[in-house]
């Protein structure tokens, strides 16, 4: 199976899916053994995977219109959406979960905050009444920065907007000087608040501070290529997932790591 997502387990192990219905816990210590598997309960791939507080994985479920978790050897479902179809998930530091969602045609978008099963906040527009996100069937991937930014990534709108937790716009990044096919996928964010943010366009990983300034990039010169997923574990490392290779690389991010960008200046709203 080609891996696709990923959430980290400590330092040591995380939870892979891929273009398939399965779900795995790889073991980094054990030579990257499969210390659990399940598969999900629609028979289709997830799209984006999370760990909720108490340390269980859950996962989305675009075509279901459901959020589940694995526990216990079972499959539950979180929530069920009657109108939505959720994709990008992450939990925050409160323990509360923020899901990315489209309705049925992608006509509309929007995030909204969970405290269990009732809705504490839904981000959708701007201070104007405009939409925040771009219309299409392309996903929202979301999560929270240390400092409780909110990085979310429209795919179809190919940017990252930083929100803060009232959901106001707070800067935009779209590529910097990086190529010039810019194509944002997954992110993950580390505790000096740098985002981490995949680019299939240019093949490259941006490291952007918390205000969206280009530190560098990952590229090929580290041994990555064709990153479609990523997450941060306990040890500020970032996990990749590998669509040309079907692997699963770790790689260590300093100021040795990044590759040196033009400098930019984030663009804030």
């Amino acid at each position: 199976d080609i891996p696709r997502r990923v959430v980290c387990l400590g330092s040591s192990g995380a939870w892979v899916s891929g273009i398939d219905d399965v779900i795995e816990a790889w073991s980094m210590k054990d030579k990257s053994s499969v210390r659990d598997i399940f598969q999900t309960l629609s028979g289709r791939r997830p799209t984006d995977l999370a760990l909720s507080p108490e340390g269980r994985i859950v996962y989305s479920d675009h075509f279901q219109r459901r959020i589940l978790k694995y526990k216990n050897r079972q499959v539950k479902t979180v929530l069920f959406f009657r109108k939505w179809r959720p994709s990008g998930i992450c939990y925050t530091s409160s323990g509360e979960l923020l899901v990315g969602m489209s309705n049925a045609d992608y006509s509309e978008k929007k995030i909204r905050r969970y405290d269990g099963k009732k809705i504490r906040h839904v981000i959708q527009f701007d201070q104007r009444g405009r939409a925040l996100f771009t219309p299409g069937d392309l996903a929202i991937f979301v999560k929270e920065n240390k400092n409780r930014d909110i990085c979310v990534v429209d795919c179809q709108a190919k940017v990252l907007l930083i929100l803060n937790k009232a959901g106001c716009v707070q800067f935009k990044y779209s590529g910097g000087h990086v190529g010039g096919d810019f194509n944002p996928g997954c992110l993950a964010t580390d505790s000096l608040c740098r985002i981490l943010l995949t680019d299939t366009g240019n093949d490259v990983i941006h490291v952007l501070d918390r205000d969206t300034r280009l530190l560098g990039v990952i590229d090929r010169s580290h041994g990555v290529t064709g990153c479609v997923g990523i997450a941060v574990d306990g040890e500020d490392r970032a996990w990749v997932t590998e669509c040309h290779t079907a692997k699963l690389k770790v790689v260590t991010i300093s100021t040795r790591t990044v590759v040196k960008a033009h400098p930019t200046q984030p663009k804030s709203e």
